[in-house]
């Protein structure tokens, strides 16, 4: 597959292709997608598309050098809802259906986001599954901080 974009890396054509497709993906869910930290005005509901890493090997010995790129794209689902215990599981219920959702748009339906990577796919994830003890008081959060593992073949 021939990308177009830096013969460094494709890392941030992969983030803004990526944070685009989310965007699209939850329209209409009052869902708020933001690219990197959400603003002051935070919702119930959250996807914040962060951080990314990225390492490379050398692929093929010849004289273009290519090399396997490999990027890591971290995205945090973030559910709140007022009230008590009880609130624990829904919030927790719903960073999972938003986390599937996402996580089956790049495995089926869009691979290769946009074209920018030869493929995506959910690497990991990770919740504390419960509340912070700080945040308590104004009712339930639950985390998951997912991580989106991408490989493309960078080219001279």
């Amino acid at each position: 597959m021939t990308v177009t974009g830096s013969s460094a890396t494709i890392a941030a054509d992969f983030k803004n292709a990526f944070y685009d497709a989310v965007v699209q993906l939850l329209d209409g869910q009052r869902v708020l997608v933001s690219f990197g930290t959400p603003g002051t005005w935070e919702p119930d509901e959250i996807v914040a598309v962060g951080r990314v890493s990225e390492s490379q090997d050398q692929a093929t010995m010849g004289t273009n050098r290519s090399r396997e790129e490999v990027i890591e794209l971290e995205v945090v689902i973030s559910v709140a809802r007022g009230g008590g215990p009880e609130m624990e599981r829904v919030c927790s219920d719903r960073c999972y259906e938003i986390l599937r959702l996402i996580e089956r748009h790049f495995r089926m339906d869009d691979v290769t986001v946009g074209g920018t990577v030869r493929e995506c796919f959910l690497k990991s994830h990770d919740s504390a599954g419960a509340t912070a003890e700080e945040l308590l008081a104004h009712g339930r959060v639950i985390d998951i901080t997912a991580i989106f593992e991408a490989r493309n073949r960078v080219r001279a």
